[in-house]
């Protein structure tokens, strides 16, 4: 199934093309950052109070694994609101709550408290990883998506960057109140992205569809798309089993950090500097996008270029070796999540984007939970080990991808 392409919308909006995507880069720039620095926050604030890092990988898991739930749902509450812009104002804020009182309570609350609070938190996740790319062509539907969706997942790339590059130094600097202030970081980014959200010309539903909302149990019924779609079934699969490698990669941060840096939050900057190889990779796309292959073909090659770098990483003798290769292989993540999302949107019906971008997103994160209870309990075994599992699982990916569906040129 193919997407028909969104016509501009009748009500004009405010502001230029630069100016509309540039707010809506803003945005997603800020609250996927938070999103993003969630996990290295509840992680080094739990080291901080002398738990081990398996405990914290139970709330990380926690937080993914309902944000995975709620996603669909989530995503079909927005396709179906009148003004969707509030949703993910009261997403922002739910985020926002939830850091704070995590940032609380690590250290003073039992763990069944603070897991309560982490299920809370969860179910707004879903809201700024998947709902907002599905705001995207209703925002700036006079960008070229190749272009929009470039500048999108740069935004993911940046939010990798600023996410476990300030709860690290955080963490560093940090000695009056040991671990708290990395969660308090994420709580500024949340308020950030709610501050500028206001600005956002978010069309009402009205503006971009003349259909009423449909039942809600009618809206999920279009979550068959992503098997029905062969692009769009093998693209899933490449993204959710991607992404439960990147659990392992940040389970593993503070031990290579401790192992090759002497402290814990040094390792942290791994994933910055693969964020930082991200924006390049998402700056050179946007301005020279691939068109030569189709996207769902360069995401099954970015993900097998990836296990080759990721084991790279895991032999590494020294931090410098293991951020050099870190840069390169954020430039094929990149490659590969640019390419998921012009697979997205080329196959996701009109009236159900959201939700068929937060499903997919969903999935991603009740992966990135399965990883990360997976390589708590592998966390014995030492940071090397944990990378060269992440590698395999993206090889697995691959395999599990073409083994779905035969390749065509045209994906």
């Amino acid at each position: 199934m193919r997407r028909v392409p969104m016509t501009p919308t009748e009500t004009p909006l405010s502001g230029t093309p630069g100016q509309r995507l540039a707010l809506y880069a803003g945005v997603a720039s800020f609250g996927r950052s938070g999103t993003i620095a969630l996990p290295s926050a509840i992680l080094l604030a739990i080291i901080a109070v002398g738990d081990s890092p398996s405990r914290g990988s139970i709330l990380i898991a926690t937080v993914s694994a309902v944000g995975a739930l709620a996603g669909p749902v989530v995503g079909a509450m927005i396709d179906r609101m009148a003004h969707p812009r509030r949703g993910f104002l009261f997403g922002l804020a739910a985020m926002a709550v939830g850091a704070a009182l995590l940032a609380f309570g690590i250290g003073v609350w039992p763990l069944g408290v603070l897991l309560v609070i982490a299920v809370l938190t969860g179910l707004a996740q879903p809201i700024l990883i998947g709902a907002w790319s599905g705001q995207l062509r209703r925002i700036v539907p006079d960008v070229p998506a190749a272009r929009a969706y470039a500048v999108d997942a740069g935004t993911y790339n940046v939010a990798e960057v600023a996410g476990p590059a300030l709860v690290g130094a955080a963490f560093i600097i940090d000695s009056a109140v040991p671990g708290s202030i990395t969660l308090e970081v994420a709580l500024a980014l949340f308020v950030l992205a709610f501050i500028l959200l206001r600005f956002v010309p978010v069309p009402p539903r009205a503006a971009t569809t003349t259909a009423p909302p449909e039942p809600l149990t009618q809206t999920l019924r279009h979550l068959r798309v992503m098997i029905d779609s062969i692009s769009l079934r093998r693209n899933t699969i490449i993204g959710t089993l991607s992404y439960s490698a990147i659990a392992f990669i940040v389970i593993a941060t503070p031990l290579l950090g401790e192992d090759l840096a002497g402290d814990a939050g040094v390792g942290v900057f791994l994933l910055t500097l693969i964020a930082i190889g991200a924006i390049l990779g998402s700056v050179l796309l946007a301005r020279r996008p691939i068109v030569w292959r189709g996207p769902g073909t360069i995401a099954i090659g970015a993900t097998a270029v990836l296990s080759v770098l990721f084991l790279g990483i895991a032999i590494a003798p020294n931090f410098i070796w293991a951020g050099a290769i870190g840069v390169i292989a954020g430039m094929f993540v990149a490659t590969q999540v640019t390419s998921m999302f012009r697979v997205r949107d080329r196959e996701s019906p009109p009236h159900a984007r959201g939700m068929v971008f937060v499903a997919s997103a969903s999935l991603r994160t009740g992966a990135f939970a399965a990883g990360s209870i997976t390589a708590g309990a592998m966390a014995f075994l030492g940071w090397r080990w944990l990378i060269v599992a992440a590698a395999v699982v993206e090889l697995l990916a691959v395999a599990v991808a073409l083994l779905s569906a035969p390749v065509r040129r045209s994906t």
